[in-house]
């Protein structure tokens, strides 16, 4: 009998279709989302689409234990990280996840871990109960300005501030007096970076280090994100030692893949900002598989439901990946931009508020555009062409 695969969903979308990382043949699979049925999957995600169950949470137990013949449960959103590991425990399923979430999950229990373990960390103020509105003279001594307000358990830059002025704070501290579950960052200022490695067991395999483009906000007033993979180098390896230290320090028993973001300082210091105990998002995982022939959400999914995964092999491409916004009353007209002239292959995938027209009151993500080539300067050319270009009018 095939062992059915129940993949979890709540808010982050698969940003591959299931059936690669569990063919169709092999394995029966369900989606169990407590969300929306058609944003189960990312909007340019190909291939076969997965049966999915539209189910609250307190109900996914009962249903899973329906399912006929073995099965595993698996999740690459944060938003269902912790549930997966307590259902996988409910049903006598091997423990895969982190054996600490709140490490992985908890920005401050995170921060607390690291820093303790050697690793540089912003520093931070954790509000404990609750946010306090008198505390802006206490946070500015303490922490400086600018500062980050941000949720200690969120993902995808949702409900992040940057606070440049003392006002600044002193209103963002009264719009939230009272509520819990806030802490402030200082604010690092440097070139961003991520490393992504596969934790089996204890064992850290590397897999890849990228830059991003620019911060991971802003999309709202018409910044376009982006992304690219990073030539080997010291630096690299500087990265991937960290990476080990960090997964150390939070923990390395499960089967997951680690991605974590850190910053560069004017000191030449890496500082860790966020880690993932999962795959990362936009086009991190499409990258690595150009780079290093691992497609890290497939990975992660595999190696959670027991099944083996390809090892990180170095491959002769460089790739990057582009989000342009599109802002209100525009949106993308045919043909496009000319991408005729650029060396790197390409693929673009207009999303349907780009087609249809951005009718919001700030700038969504119109288009996404992967490109490769096996010569980064080349491929940097592109990139900057891409950036330069009017995608939507």
């Amino acid at each position: 009998m095939r062992t059915t695969i129940v993949a979890l969903q709540s808010k982050q979308p698969l940003t591959v279709a299931p059936s690669v990382a569990f063919p169709p043949g092999e394995f029966d699979l369900v989606v169990l989302t407590d969300g929306e049925a058609d944003a189960v999957l990312r909007e340019d995600v190909t291939g076969a689409a997965p049966e999915v169950v539209v189910l609250d949470r307190e109900k996914w137990l009962e249903q899973i234990r329906g399912f006929e013949g073995p099965v595993e449960v698996v999740t690459n959103d944060e938003y269902c990280l912790a549930e997966c590991a307590r259902l996988r425990e409910e049903l006598g399923l091997a423990p895969r996840h982190p054996r600490r979430p709140a490490a992985y999950l908890d920005k401050v229990v995170m921060k607390r871990l690291l820093a303790a373990g050697g690793v540089r960390v912003p520093r931070f103020h954790a509000f404990e109960p609750t946010v306090t509105a008198t505390a802006a003279d206490l946070l500015i001594e303490e922490i400086g300005l600018p500062a980050v307000a941000k949720p200690r358990q969120e993902a995808n830059s949702r409900g992040i501030s940057i606070l440049h002025t003392p006002q600044d704070l002193r209103d963002w501290l009264a719009e939230h007096d009272g509520e819990p579950g806030w802490q402030v960052d200082e604010f690092v200022d440097g070139p961003l970076h991520h490393v992504n490695a596969l934790v089996r067991d204890g064992e850290i395999t590397p897999v890849q280090v990228g830059r991003y483009l620019g911060p991971l906000i802003g999309v709202h007033a018409g910044r376009t994100l982006g992304g690219a993979t990073e030539r080997e180098s010291e630096f690299t390896e500087a990265a991937h030692e960290m990476n080990e230290r960090v997964v150390r320090a939070l923990g390395s028993e499960g089967r997951f893949v680690v991605h974590t973001e850190f910053a560069v300082n004017g000191d030449g210091e890496m500082v860790v900002l966020e880690v993932a105990g999962r795959a990362p998002g936009a086009l991190v995982s499409e990258l690595a598989l150009l780079h290093a022939g691992v497609q890290l959400e497939v990975a992660n999914l595999r190696m959670q439901a027991g099944l083996p995964v390809s090892e990180p092999v170095a491959r002769d491409f460089h790739a990057a990946w582009l989000w342009p916004p599109v802002m209100p009353g525009t949106r993308f007209h045919e043909p496009g931009p000319d991408l005729s002239g650029l060396a790197s292959e390409h693929e673009v995938h207009v999303r349907r508020a780009g087609r249809e027209g951005n009718e919001t009151s700030g700038g969504v993500i119109g288009a996404s555009v992967l490109l490769w080539h096996r010569d980064p300067a080349r491929l940097a050319e592109d990139v900057a062409a891409v950036g330069d270009m009017t995608w939507f009018a």
